[in-house]
């Protein structure tokens, strides 16, 4: 998706494939209704005058409407990234009191402090355990995923892969892995490797293990699943995704 960076009279008609559509400089109903429709828009954002009314503007496949005071300034994450704990720690250059996190955002530090009024999660957050706390209170709206998770080694997969022994052995300490997508644990990885190499895995997809032995500890090692851990459909022989 690509972001959005017009103004208001660019928002009109069909609104679509945009990551994050910004109407906050919309002032009234009537310049609402040019807007006929919103679709495959990751997060919309609108002031909270014009929360109950944007409800009426037909919207398909949109990931958040989030509302927002008026006056308020926003430092918003978009994209992938990683990062310390000094982004939650030290206020933005703008003076933005709202920090808006609509991306793919790994934290690989510990924070103890929030500089922000708000926190607003749309995409996905990981954070280190023992900020879970520091956090909670800074939290005001959640429509996208917070997993708390060890920070130490993150490495976040997308899409489709395989990981065979030679990657675990090239891990100097054991790694969190965090896969999005089809991935695949190949035939030469032994479960004493796989126990001493990761820490912990955080699945959103299917992992599939050429070995049926490792099932067991793939599922213990795994804290956060949405989706599936299964014996891939051969043994041994490589991928075997759909």
């Amino acid at each position: 998706m690509r972001e959005q960076t017009g103004q208001t009279e660019q928002k009109r008609g069909r609104i679509s494939q945009l990551g994050v559509l910004d109407l906050r400089n919309v002032k009234s109903m009537e310049e609402l209704r040019h807007i006929e429709e919103i679709s495959v828009v990751g997060t919309v954002l609108v002031s909270e005058d014009l929360q109950g009314s944007i409800a009426s503007i037909p919207m398909d496949r949109v990931g958040a409407v989030v509302a927002l005071p008026a006056e308020s300034k926003v430092n918003r994450i978009g994209g992938t990234i990683r990062t310390g704990g000094e982004l939650f720690e030290r206020p933005a250059a703008d003076g933005s009191d709202i920090l808006l996190l609509t991306g793919e955002v790994i934290v690989t530090s510990p924070f103890r402090s929030v500089a922000y009024k708000q926190v607003i999660v749309t995409g996905e957050l990981f954070i280190p355990r023992e900020s879970e706390s520091v956090l909670a209170p800074y939290l005001t709206q959640c429509s996208g995923t917070i997993v708390p998770c060890d920070h130490r080694n993150p490495r976040l997969f997308m899409g489709q892969g395989q990981f065979g022994k030679a990657f675990f052995e090239m891990m100097k300490e054991p790694v969190t892995l965090i896969l999005m997508g089809e991935f695949l644990i190949e035939s030469d990885v032994d479960p004493e490797l796989l126990k001493e190499k990761t820490s912990e895995i955080i699945l959103m997809g299917m992992l599939q293990s050429a070995d049926r032995k490792l099932i067991p500890i793939l599922q213990a090692l795994t804290t956060v699943q949405q989706g599936s851990i299964l014996p891939a459909a051969g043994s041994g022989d490589g991928w075997h995704g759909d």
